[in-house]
């Protein structure tokens, strides 16, 4: 006996596959339809009682397919049922009210058969249920039409006269459990043991009698029904057909996850096109070839491109050439659509296009384009004043030039390559290398994990286009609502805080927000830069708790991201990740807690030393004094990490006063002087951070 079977004669347990045969499912659905089948099925067989000792899940265009072993037999389970209380359910005679006798007919229990239980400091009624186990081939018909019915796409469909909704017809469904069919009826399909090849090479339908022979049978049937493995054949055939040109496969993850979900037999092809096309950008390249026909590029070891790239066909290597070769056509007319396209961009200079973003509606409240690159470039320019002067003629020219190529063929017909084309346009029309980057890094970062601008130009076109979309939708109440985000703000604020981090540019998000609504006429000024504060609070909660730094941390510093450069915020938090180490880092914590636990939250005197009434008030205010000197000299120069350990000099004073001196003393200005005293040590504190946050 091999060890699948000994496996599952051990564990009572039994293969279960499920086919569900359907025409071509959009490639983009699949890895999310993976994910929720074997979501849905693991739910589904809890709330069944049986239980999976393992489950896959498998997806070709054709196909969705279940692999699991389930239990033999349901778990027995008692369910208890809590009813009204028992002075709700019986009258004072002991008679069952209406409200028992609805509660017995509900769950088909005779009101004799109530049982009555203790709950807080009440008494109800309760029925014990006892659900009997039934065997997996009884209850499994009911789980795989509920599986079916509860997988969701992005975009359902009808078909015949039937009332069912789903990403694509349903053609068959396969159904064995244990070697044998297990019968249900999808909308007038009815289950059977039977499937289908690829629609070309192998379209009968065959029988598949057991689970371990179904990958092979597929397999003989030119289908390769695993995912990763199409994967993998299409990464290792299209390394070696491109080491044949002494190339390599441009990597794009993307693409080859899609590519894997578009065939269900991958065979790669290696294809060329004529080398004059090299001439165009590319990047536009690759996007004809990636994103309009879902090539791979090739590039030789200097990574340049060259005139040669795979397709991965869905069929037999003996059909190659016939794929290659139209392949090869289509291509060749893509890429002479884009040197058109290109061709007639040049014919315009950037700057001759700016009277047309007029004609173009960035938003209906908000106005043109042209508008909108009028507000980048004065956000720009005081951004530039501030912190780059000398590379104001650039900043200013970027910003003005920075829309211009939407409205250029190319970008129309590749949005994609918004930034990018407009770039190799500057380059052609001879602008300098910092303002052509600068129009290809506005965009940046992009994603999560995106690379941020190198040139402080492209920094502040980018930060200026990310400031104004944030305070223009935020001004007309578009702020993101929960998992709703329609102007990606979130994202764009992210790309804010981390710019200015990394450029360490000395300005405040406030005086930054502030100066990125100054073109609207707005009442309520105040509380839109309020808003827009919270939400960039929250952003920057985020940001830092995802690089790894606590989140009492995060809160100890919020306090200064209004006020001091986001450069200066995150250095404090680097400080204060560093003085963690400190051996006395513990025990200072526990001083400032005493501070912070007895400092009034209103105004005081200034500290009086004429009112001193014991020794250990004196050498506390002598202290704070030198530490203050200490501290402001300190924190001038941004030495956060020398404050932190200046400050702890404080620990022992601190501790001394506590242990002392009684603060609330019966003579009302002593003890106000004392307070006092605690308001200024956590003052000089609350400079450095909000150690009340701090656990």
């Amino acid at each position: 006996m091999d060890n699948l079977n000994s496996e599952i004669i051990a564990t009572g347990s039994a293969k279960l596959l499920m086919e569900l045969g359907v025409e071509e499912i959009p490639a983009r659905f699949l890895p999310d339809a993976l994910i929720n089948l074997k979501n849905n099925a693991e739910n589904l067989f809890e709330e069944y009682r049986l239980s999976l000792a393992s489950i896959k899940t498998f997806a070709t265009p054709r196909r969705l397919t279940l692999i699991a072993e389930v239990e033999r037999m349901q778990r027995s389970e008692e369910k208890e049922t809590w009813g009204p209380p028992v002075n709700v359910a019986y009258d004072e005679n002991g008679n069952p009210t209406k409200a028992a006798e609805a509660f017995a007919k509900t769950h088909n229990i005779a009101i004799e058969n109530l049982q009555r239980k203790d709950k807080g400091k009440g008494t109800y009624i309760v029925t014990i249920i006892k659900e009997i186990a039934k065997k997996t081939p009884e209850v499994l018909p009911e789980i795989l039409s509920k599986l079916i019915l509860s997988l969701n796409f992005p975009k359902n469909m009808r078909w015949g006269n039937g009332d069912l909704r789903f990403v694509r017809p349903i053609h068959w469904v396969l159904a064995i459990y244990d070697n044998e069919k297990v019968i249900f009826d999808i909308e007038g399909i009815k289950s059977d043991s039977m499937t289908r090849g690829h629609r070309f090479l192998s379209p009968a339908s065959f029988e598949i009698k057991d689970v371990k022979s179904y990958s092979n049978l597929l397999r003989n049937n030119f289908v390769i029904l695993d995912q990763e493995e199409r994967k993998k054949i299409i990464v290792e055939e299209a390394n070696k057909l491109a080491a044949t040109v002494n190339a390599t496969v441009i990597s794009e993850e993307d693409l080859l996850e899609h590519v894997v979900f578009l065939v269900e037999y991958p065979v790669p092809v290696l294809g060329s096109f004529p080398s004059d096309y090299l001439s165009l950008p590319r990047e536009l390249l690759i996007t004809v070839m990636k994103g309009h026909q879902k090539y791979f590029a090739l590039e030789d070891s200097h990574k340049r491109l060259i005139n040669h790239f795979i397709i991965v066909s869905n069929t037999k290597n003996i059909n190659a050439e016939t794929v290659k070769k139209g392949a090869e056509r289509v291509i060749k007319a893509r890429f002479e659509d884009a040197r058109f396209y290109f061709a007639e961009d040049t014919k315009m200079p950037l700057k001759d296009r700016l009277e047309g973003l007029k004609n173009v509606v960035y938003h209906d409240k908000l106005g043109s384009l042209y508008s909108k690159t009028q507000r980048i470039a004065s956000i720009a320019e005081f951004i530039c004043n501030r912190c780059c002067p000398d590379k104001k003629d650039n900043i200013s020219t970027a910003a003005l030039l920075s829309k211009t190529d939407l409205i250029t063929g190319v970008v129309r017909e590749f949005p994609e390559l918004q930034g990018i084309i407009g770039s190799y346009y500057a380059m052609k029309e001879g602008y300098n290398d910092s303002i052509a980057k600068a129009l290809r890094e506005q965009y940046l970062p992009s994603h999560t994990g995106d690379v941020l601008p190198k040139t402080d130009t492209g920094a502040i076109v980018s930060l200026s286009d990310k400031l104004d979309n944030l305070a223009s939708f935020f001004m007309l109440g578009l702020s993101p609502t929960g998992s709703e985000d329609p102007f990606a703000l979130r994202r764009q604020a992210h790309g804010i805080i981390l710019i200015l981090i990394d450029k360490k540019y000395d300005m405040t998000l406030l005086e930054l927000l502030d100066t990125a609504l100054k073109p609207y006429e707005i009442k309520d000024k105040e509380n839109i830069l309020s808003s827009l504060m919270r939400f960039f609070e929250q952003r920057i909660d985020y940001l830092m708790q995802l690089e790894g730094y606590s989140a009492d941390f995060v809160a100890s510093i919020m306090p200064f991201v209004g006020t001091s450069p986001l450069c200066r915020v995150k250095d404090r938090l680097t400080a204060l990740l560093e003085f963690k180490n400190d051996p006395d880092y513990d025990s200072f914590i526990l001083a400032m807690k005493r501070i912070n636990n007895i400092a009034p939250k209103f105004a005081v005197p200034p500290v009086k030393k004429d009112l001193f009434a014991q020794a250990d008030e004196e050498l506390l205010y002598k202290g704070l004094a030198e530490i203050t000197l200490q501290t402001s000299s300190l924190l001038k120069m941004n030495d956060y990490i020398g404050s932190l350990k200046s400050l702890k000099n404080l620990k022992e004073p601190i501790n001394n006063f506590f242990d002392k001196v009684l603060v609330m003393d019966k003579n009302e200005d002593i003890k106000m002087n004392r307070l006092s005293l605690i308001k200024e040590v956590q003052a000089i504190a609350q400079q450095i951070a909000d150690f009340s946050k701090l656990s």
